[in-house]
C-alpha cells in the first residue's frame, strides 16, 4: 500500500509519526513522510537512517516558541496553544494544503496528525481514505468520562461534553470552517468530530493503561498504544564527563521541559536549576544551551540534549512537561514523575498521570516558583507508593507494542476498503 504521512508540530509530536512510518517501512509499504516541525529539530538524518522519504514543508518555520508566550496571557494554557496556532500554523496553512493535495496524489491512504486537518481537507477533496493519529487524551465524547480537563459528574458529563464542543468551536471553529468553505468542502460543522477526527479510522496512539477506550466508543476510535521508534534508532551513548557523574553517586533526577523551554528559557533554566539546589538532589538538568556549556556544577549537570529513553534507565525519576511521548516515556521506564505543565494538553497528561498514581499534583509552569517544585520533587521521591505504581505500570506497558497494533488496524482498514466498505 502507498501511505503518505503528514505531520505538523515539535519533536514530540513527529517522532511518533515517524516511528509508524518506519514501522510500515519494515511491513512491505511504500511510504512518504512530509512534516513541519515547529521547534527548529531536524529530522532528516533520522528519516534517512531508517530510510523513509521525507519533505519538510516549509524548508524554515519562522517564529518562535518564545514570541508565542510573549503574545499570550502565559499564565492560560489555552490562550498559549491558540497563539502558537496563529503564528506557526496559519500564515503556512495554503502551503501545506497545496503539499498534502500533492501527497494524496501519490497514495492509496494518507495518515495525519490531529492538528494537521488540511490533510483531512486535502483527503476530503480527492476521495482518498484517511486516517488520524491522536496523542490528546479525553477528545472522544462518552457517557462514561467527562472531556479531558474537566470534572466527572457522572449522569451528567453529556452536558459537560455539549459546553466543551461550543467552547472549542468558539475559539478553532471560524477559520478552519472558512478554510474547508474556500476548498468547496462540506461545511464544518464543528470542531470535534469534524476537524479533528477521521470517518474511517482514529489511532490513539496512547496506553490503554493511561487512556482505555470507553464502552461506547464507535470502532473508528482504537487505542493502539505509544508509537515508539526502535532503539536502534538513538544511537547515543553518554559523554565521558555526563558518564563520569552518573558513576560518582545515586542515580539523579532528570529535569526537562523539551521543546517547551523555548518559549521562556531563562525562566526554564532558572526554575528547574534553582529547584534542584533548593531539594538538594542529585540532578541532571536537560537545558537547550550550547554544547560547550555541557558539564557538571556541584550535584547538577547541564545536558543540552539526550534520548530520553536512554537517559531515563540512569535516572530515579523525571521532572517534565507532561507530553504525550515523555509520559509516556518515563512510565514505561518505570519511574515516578513531576509534572510541569506549560499548554493544556500537558495538563491534561499531567491529571492522568497522577490519577494513575505515578506522580504527585502537577506545578504549572508559569505559576510556578523554584520551593514549590523543590516541595513536588523531594514529595515524589519519598513516595514508596508511587515509586512501586510506576514500576507495576512500566512493566505492563513492557507488554505493548503501539507501532505493530496500529499497522494491524490499517491493513485491516484496507481490507475493508478493498472489499468495497468505502
Amino acid at each position: 500500500m502507498r501511505i503518505g504521512i503528514q505531520g505538523w508540530g515539535s519533536e514530540g509530536d513527529l517522532r511518533p509519526l515517524i516511528a509508524l512510518a518506519a514501522g510500515l517501512v519494515r511491513a512491505g509499504h511504500a511510504v512518504r513522510l512530509d512534516l513541519t516541525p515547529i521547534d527548529g529539530t531536524d529530522p532528516g538524518a533520522l528519516c534517512r537512517s531508517l530510510e523513509i522519504p521525507l519533505r519538510v514543508i516549509p524548508e524554515r518555520v519562522d517564529f518562535s516558541l518564545r514570541s508565542v508566550a510573549e503574545h499570550a496571557d502565559a499564565a492560560d494554557p489555552l490562550k498559549v496553544s491558540q497563539q502558537l496556532v496563529e503564528q506557526a500554523f496559519f500564515p503556512y496553512l495554503d502551503q501545506l494544503y497545496r503539499a498534502a493535495l500533492e501527497l494524496c496524489a501519490q497514495s492509496d491512504l494518507v495518515i495525519w496528525h490531529y492538528s494537521s486537518w488540511y490533510t483531512k481537507a486535502a483527503a476530503l477533496k480527492t476521495g482518498l481514505p484517511h486516517v488520524a493519529v491522536h496523542f490528546f487524551p479525553g477528545l472522544v465524547p462518552t457517557r462514561f468520562a467527562p472531556p479531558g480537563g474537566l470534572p466527572h459528574l457522572g449522569a451528567l458529563n453529556p452536558l459537560l461534553w455539549f459546553l466543551a464542543r461550543r467552547v472549542l468551536d468558539l475559539q478553532f471553529r471560524r477559520r478552519p470552517a472558512r478554510f474547508f468553505a474556500e476548498q468547496g468542502l462540506p461545511p464544518l460543522r464543528h470542531v470535534l468530530p469534524d476537524l479533528m477526527f477521521s470517518e474511517h479510522l482514529n489511532l490513539h496512539a496512547t496506553s490503554p493503561l493511561l487512556c482505555p477506550p470507553a464502552p461506547d466508543w464507535n470502532p473508528r476510535h482504537q487505542v493502539c498504544g505509544q508509537l515508539e521508534l526502535p532503539d536502534a534508532a538513538d544511537s547515543w551513548t553518554p559523554s565521558p564527563g555526563l558518564r563520569s557523574f552518573l558513576e560518582a553517586g545515586e542515580k539523579p533526577v532528570l529535569l526537562s521541559l523539551g521543546s517547551m523551554e523555548h518559549m521562556a528559557p531563562r525562566r526554564t533554566r532558572e526554575l528547574l536549576a534553582g529547584a534542584a539546589r533548593k531539594a538538594r538532589i542529585r540532578a541532571i538538568v536537560q537545558s537547550k544551551r550550547s554544547p560547550a556549556e555541557e558539564g557538571r556544577d556541584g550535584d547538577l549537570y547541564f545536558l543540552p540534549w539526550a534520548p530520553h529513553r536512554a537517559l531515563l534507565r540512569h535516572c530515579s525519576m523525571m521532572v517534565h512537561h507532561g507530553g504525550a511521548g515523555t509520559t509516556h516515556s518515563v512510565l514505561a521506564a518505570g519511574l515516578p514523575a513531576v509534572v510541569v505543565p506549560v499548554i493544556f494538553e500537558q495538563q491534561v497528561w499531567a491529571n492522568r498521570l497522577r490519577a494513575a498514581g505515578a506522580s504527585g499534583k502537577p506545578v504549572p509552569f508559569w505559576k510556578a516558583s523554584v520551593d514549590d517544585l523543590a516541595n513536588r520533587i523531594l514529595e515524589v521521591a519519598a513516595s514508596e507508593a508511587m515509586g512501586a505504581r510506576a514500576r507495576q505500570l512500566g512493566a505492563a506497558m513492557a507488554a505493548e507494542n503501539g507501532v505493530e497494533t496500529a499497522i494491524g488496524l490499517l491493513e485491516r482498514l484496507q481490507v475493508n476498503l478493498d472489499g468495497g466498505t468505502r
